[in-house]
Parts: structure tokens; C-alpha cells; sequence
């Protein structure tokens, strides 16, 4: 039990930090309970207003005597009990007596009539007044059952004791009497005492509930930003193959376990609270029924936690499904243009439903074992109930009893008030088991290992002063068959620019990649200025390069912001300078907010040129001494690319750079150049070097002059 619920115990310990709210929503969850009980408990007196003929006053001077003497009293009426000659309607009568009873050490057995009691005589109530005086020996002028000489008897009892003393003065503060009149003034006095119990409890659901919703939020925000500053650190190989999970997990898990820890702390800490301020009444009132129909309690824990244990692996199977949907659907619309230029819209209408019939199965499985916990643990609580029902009933009807049918009717809904907060709580395990699933799911994440691990007491990269080495380099990706990088070695001066060419797939952007460790070399070395890469601090080698890439990165926020990603201390005339030497002020001056113009996900107000001056922007501005420069210049028009190569001629003056090359407009900037197939290096040199010696870029030249041609 302890370990599956593991995951949802370190939910709590986000929840702990907000204890300032917690605290106060324990305390009217409390409250709540206690007033819960308190109502419940009021309906015996409004049953005994109604029902028995003593009355209110009585009643509670007779429960009093009763636990005072160790005895139970009852009411004499000669229309239902046998008659005796000359002995007046309502006189007390000794309905039982317990072995240690101060009235049988007396002498009184069972069924002798009280006509008196320390000097009151009269009618039942009166009597059992009498009887909670302090007045030791009490004084009693009592009849033999079935009639006879009255005697008198002396019976020897303790001081009242003060809860007892305290529970009749404050029922003499209600209105009394017998009279229909009277007793309908008292019902109204107990009905306005229950409304004030019941505001009160309701004043307190308010702010319980309210006050968790504050304690939730929070938790999941802080859970939130735990999970989402953890993947920003993770491994860019992640992101390759889990970007739809991650999301999934963000979104949907999270959503899930806010919906747990609502119900876990509406539901799971305020109905046992309950329950027990309720059984604590139903204790006091008849300790033996209520064990009986508490008995029902563990099997009912029992069934909700087989229950439960199905619902987490069922809703496990969803969030994992949901995820596979979620990067369907991500897919198909990053990819519209294709779906639609294609006429591909019914075959991907066709893959999506595919999935969602898995989430479906899986949602449905789910849902079966949901509906079956209310029902099995309703019938549960059946049985309990009716047995009480029974054990009562036998004691009504066997006996006549009447006069306790007050007890028994009050007794009956407080068991029922017992037990359903179990029958809620069948509905509240299976969203705690949901939650417990996500949260294993999210904290997958959160325990996974990240980028910056292994960076405690590693060096500072000092800034570049003469080279890069590259050692032998070889990277093979996960799953892949054959290396994408394999045995380079390439040595690249401080402000030298070199350009890598070749056929897509040989392993051009995966070799500048292993530069700033984005992935890490599967052997070999990469040295800058004697120190290895991969022994130095990642945020020290990182800061010691400018990024731009072949998918022009542009965030949904303003163009200043966007411009001053790389470098967020930057004033806004370091960034409008940054823009004049990247070709770019010019357009965004004629944008509606200049540099304050918010641009659409993913750069879609922008055109592909305007794109890409904005990220040469960023990177002039971020001062960094490296470049990598991957070129997209397909998508730009004549006037766009002519732009962006002049910037690119002033970034590269005080940089080292390595410029990944599409068209060979760009080459010309390069100081050298690496031909590359299949992973390696196959030619290094001047253009006209390798025009000369090297077949491949021969082939590659007269391609491109072709298609230009």
C-alpha cells in the first residue's frame, strides 16, 4: 500500500510549503466536521420534542439519571403497558438495571415505579429532574412492580459530574413544558439552534474549500515549474523522440493530479473527519451498534483498494495514449501545407481515429472499474445498515418499546451519516489512484537525469585565444545502425571561418553540434585551446557560442525580446545597433509597434527573410567569440539573401565560425572549406583546391551552377 502511493506522497510535499493556507483549511475542514456532527446529532432532541412525553427537559434529565444510577427509565401508560389500580398516567418506571446500579444495591428490581424522588412527586419528568440533584442519599419513594405498598428507599450516589451538570443548564436555556403549545415553541428554539450549527458549517466548507483550491493551484504552478525547468535541462536527444510525451505529461498529468489533490483534500481529509464526529455520537448514544456497523469498514478499504490499483495502471495506459494522440495531432497540423497539398486530410482523419480508439479502450476499461467501486460499496453499506435495522426492530417489536423509537430513528440516520463518507470516498480513490499515475509519470520526469549533472567542480572554459581541436571524433545517435559523425579530425584557428558542404545526411550538423555538447561524442575528443569540452563546466562552453539555425528560432514575444534572447542585460540601443548591423531595423520600424511588435508563434507574422535577420541580430548582439551558422537561404528572395550575407560578413569579423553551406555565394566568405560524406571528412581546402582534387565537391559545384543555371 505504502509504495504504491509513493508518487501522490510526494505530492504532498509540494502542497507542505503553503502551509500558511493549509493550516487554516485543516481548521475549518474541523470545524466543519464538528458542526456536521452537531446537526446530526440534534435530530434525537427534535425527535424527543415531537415523540416522547416527557418532553425535551426530560429527556435529558432522564439520559442524565440514567448514567448517573446505571439504570434505564421508562414512562408508565396504561393503554399500552399493564395496569396497576391507582397509579397516575407518566409515572417513572425502572425499565433495567445494571449489575453495579446504586438503585440495586438499594433494593429495586426491575419494573418498580419512582413516585418520588427527593421530595418531587409528580409526573416522570419531574422525577428525573429530581433525580440529577446533588442531594446524597437520594430519597426515593418507589412501588413494587405490579403494585403494592409504596416504600421508601435511600440510595447512596456520587456528585454529579460536571459535563453532565453542563448539558443541563445549557438545555434549560431552551424553552420546555408538555403542552402542544410549548413544545412547539422548543422545536422552533432547537430548529434556530441547528440553522446557526449549519451556517456555521457551511461558513467553513467556503473557506475549507476555498482554500485548498489556493493550496492546489499553487502546488501544481510549483509542480509545474519544477517539471518544466527539469526539461529545459535535459538532454537535447530527449526532445527528438519525446517532445508530444513531454507536453502530454505537462498538460494532461498535470491536470490530473490537480484534480486529485482537489478531491484528496475535499473529500479524502474532510469526510473521515466526519465520520468520526459522527461516530462519536452514535458511540456515545449505543457503543454496540455502532461497532457492529463499523465492522463493514474494512472490507469496504479493502474493495476501494483493489479498485483503486486498477484504476492507476488503467490511467497510466491513457496518459501514455493520449501523449501518442497528442504528437498525431502535432504532426498533422506542423505539417498542414503537406496534408493539403497532398490531399492526404482523410488518410490522416483515418491514423488519428486509430488512436483515439486506443484512448478510447483504455478510457472505457477505466470507466467500468469506476462505476463498479459506488455501486459494491452502496451494497456494503446496505448490509451494514439493515443489520442495524433488524437488531433495533427485534428490540421495538418484541418488546413494545415506543419509547424508543426516537433512539432508534436517530440512531439509524447517524449510522447512515457514518457510512457515507466511505460511499464518497469510493468515488474519491479512484481520482487519488488517477493522480497517483500521473504524478509517476511526472516525477519520470523530474528524477531523470540532466544535462548539468555531471558539472559540479568542472572548470570554466576561459574564451577562446587560439584553436579548436577536433580529436578523432566519432557520434553515433541512438538506435542508429552506423555513426553520423565518424573519426574526424579537423583543427580550426581562432577567427578563422570554415564552411562545411556536402550531401544532406553527412553529418554537417550533427559535427557542429557535438561542439556545444548538445549531444555528447560517443569517442574522440574535442579540444578548445587544450581543454576538452566535454571535462568543462556546459553553461562556461555554451556561453562561448552564437546559434543560428536552419529553422529560424523566433519566440511568440516582441522583436526587442526576441532580439535580446542571447543576451537579456542588453539596452535597447545595444539591441536597435545589433538590428542595423543584421539589415533588419528597416522592417521593423515599419512594423504597427516597431520593436514592440508582438510576432505570431513560430515567426508566422514574418516573412523567412526577416526571420533569419532577426536571429543574426541575436547573435550579433550576444558578442559570443564562436559562431555556428547553419544557412537557410532557400526560402528568401534575391534582396533577402543579399542582406543577410552582408551581415553575415560583419559577425563573422570578430568571430570563429562555422557556417554550415547550402549555396556557394556563402563559401566565398569562408576561409576554408570541409567537404564531408557519410560522416567524415573527404576534402579540406580553398575552393579551388578542392574544385581540383576533390570529386565530391566537384560533383556538388556543377549541381548547384546547374540548378542556378
Amino acid at each position: 500500500m505504502a509504495s504504491s502511493f509513493g508518487p501522490f506522497k510526494r505530492l504532498l510535499g509540494f502542497v507542505w510549503p503553503h502551509k500558511r493556507y493549509l493550516y487554516p483549511a485543516i481548521g475549518c475542514i474541523l470545524l466543519m466536521a464538528v458542526t456536521y456532527s452537531v446537526s446530526l446529532g440534534s435530530i434525537p432532541f427534535i425527535l424527543t420534542v415531537l415523540m416522547r412525553p416527557q418532553g425535551l427537559h426530560g429527556w435529558v434529565a432522564q439520559t442524565v439519571a440514567e448514567k448517573r444510577l446505571g439504570c434505564s427509565f421508562g414512562v408508565y401508560n396504561s393503554l399500552k403497558d399493564y395496569e396497576v389500580p391507582g397509579l397516575p398516567q407518566g409515572t417513572a418506571t425502572v425499565t433495567d438495571l445494571k449489575e453495579h446500579s446504586p438503585l440495586a444495591a438499594a433494593g429495586l428490581r426491575r419494573g418498580a415505579f419512582i413516585l418520588e424522588a427527593g421530595g418531587v412527586r409528580g409526573r416522570a419528568h419531574e422525577v428525573f429532574a429530581a433525580l440529577t440533584r446533588d442531594d446524597t442519599p437520594l430519597r426515593l419513594v418507589c412501588l413494587p412492580p405490579g403494585g403494592g405498598e409504596a416504600a421508601e428507599v435511600h440510595v447512596p450516589v456520587e456528585p454529579l459530574a460536571g459535563h453532565y451538570r453542563l448539558a443541563l443548564r445549557a438545555v434549560h436555556l431552551i424553552p420546555g413544558g408538555l403542552s402542544p403549545q410549548e413544545r412547539w415553541r422548543t422545536l422552533l428554539v432547537v430548529l434556530g439552534l441547528m440553522a446557526c450549527v449549519i451556517l456555521t458549517g457551511n461558513l467553513a466548507r467556503f473557506l475549507a474549500e476555498y482554500l485548498t483550491v489556493v493550496v492546489n493551484c499553487r502546488a501544481i504552478m510549483d509542480i509545474r515549474r519544477r517539471m518544466y525547468g527539469h526539461i529545459l535541462k535535459l538532454p537535447l536527444s530527449h526532445f527528438s523522440r519525446n517532445t508530444a510525451d513531454t507536453i502530454s505529461r505537462l498538460s494532461q498529468d498535470t491536470n490530473d493530479i490537480f484534480r486529485g489533490l482537489s478531491n484528496f483534500f475535499e473529500k479524502v481529509v474532510t469526510e473521515p473527519f466526519k465520520a468520526i464526529g459522527v461516530a462519536a455520537v452514535a458511540l456515545y448514544m449505543d457503543w454496540q451498534l455502532t461497532v457492529v456497523v463499523v465492522l463493514v469498514t474494512p472490507v469496504a478499504a479493502l474493495i476501494i483498494r483493489r479498485i483503486g490499483k486498477k484504476i492507476r495502471r488503467a490511467n497510466k495506459r491513457v496518459l501514455a495514449a493520449y501523449a501518442m494522440m497528442l504528437g498525431a495531432l502535432e504532426s498533422t497540423l506542423t505539417g498542414m501545407r503537406v496534408v493539403k497539398g497532398y490531399g492526404r486530410e482523410n488518410y490522416e482523419r483515418r491514423r488519428l481515429f486509430r488512436i483515439d480508439r486506443g484512448v478510447l479502450r483504455h478510457q472505457l476499461k477505466m470507466g467500468r472499474t469506476e462505476a463498479l467501486a459506488s455501486p459494491s460499496l452502496e451494497m456494503l453499506a446496505f448490509v451494514g445498515v439493515a443489520a442495524a435495522i433488524m437488531y433495533f426492530a427485534r428490540v421495538v417489536l418484541a418488546e413494545g418499546a415506543d419509547e424508543k423509537m426516537p433512539h432508534f430513528l436517530g440512531m439509524i440516520v447517524l449510522l447512515v451519516a457514518i457510512l457515507d463518507p466511505v460511499r464518497k470516498l469510493t468515488t474519491v480513490y479512484p481520482k487519488i489512484q488517477r493522480a497517483n499515475a500521473a504524478a509517476e509519470r511526472v516525477f519520470e520526469i523530474i528524477d531523470s537525469r540532466t544535462e548539468y549533472d555531471g558539472d559540479v567542480g568542472r572548470p570554466e572554459l576561459t574564451p577562446l585565444r587560439e584553436e579548436i581541436r577536433f580529436e578523432n571524433v566519432t557520434y553515433r545517435y541512438p538506435d542508429s545502425n552506423r555513426p553520423a559523425v565518424d573519426g574526424v579530425t579537423l583543427t580550426v584557428r581562432r577567427g578563422e571561418t570554415v564552411a562545411l558542404v556536402g550531401p544532406n545526411g553527412s553529418g554537417k550538423t550533427t559535427l557542429v553540434s557535438l561542439l556545444p555538447r548538445f549531444f555528447p561524442v560517443t569517442s574522440g575528443r574535442i579540444l578548445i585551446d587544450g581543454q576538452d569540452c566535454a571535462g568543462v563546466s556546459l553553461r562556461s562552453l555554451r556561453s562561448q557560442f552564437s546559434l543560428i539555425t536552419q529553422e529560424t528560432v523566433i519566440f511568440p514575444d516582441t522583436v526587442r525580446a526576441n532580439i535580446a534572447y542571447g543576451r537579456l542585460d542588453a539596452s535597447d540601443a545595444q539591441i536597435e545597433a545589433a538590428a542595423r548591423k543584421a539589415f533588419a531595423d528597416e522592417f521593423i520600424r515599419q512594423m504597427p509597434q516597431g520593436y514592440d511588435t508582438m510576432v505570431g508563434e513560430h515567426g508566422a507574422t514574418l516573412s523567412g527573410g526577416q526571420r533569419q535577420r532577426i536571429a543574426i541580430a541575436r547573435a550579433i548582439l550576444r558578442q559570443a567569440p564562436i559562431l555556428i551558422f547553419d544557412e537557410a537561404t532557400s526560402q528568401v528572395d534575391a534582396e533577402s539573401e543579399m542582406k543577410i550575407h552582408a551581415a553575415l560578413e560583419a559577425i563573422l569579423k570578430d568571430s570563429t565560425a562555422f557556417i554550415i553551406a547550402h549555396r556557394f555565394s556563402t563559401i566565398a566568405a569562408a576561409d576554408r572549406i570541409v567537404v564531408m560524406d557519410e560522416g567524415r571528412i573527404v576534402g579540406l581546402g580553398t575552393h579551388e583546391e578542392l574544385f581540383d582534387r576533390c570529386a565530391l565537391y566537384r560533383r556538388l559545384c556543377e549541381t548547384q551552377m546547374r540548378d542556378s543555371g
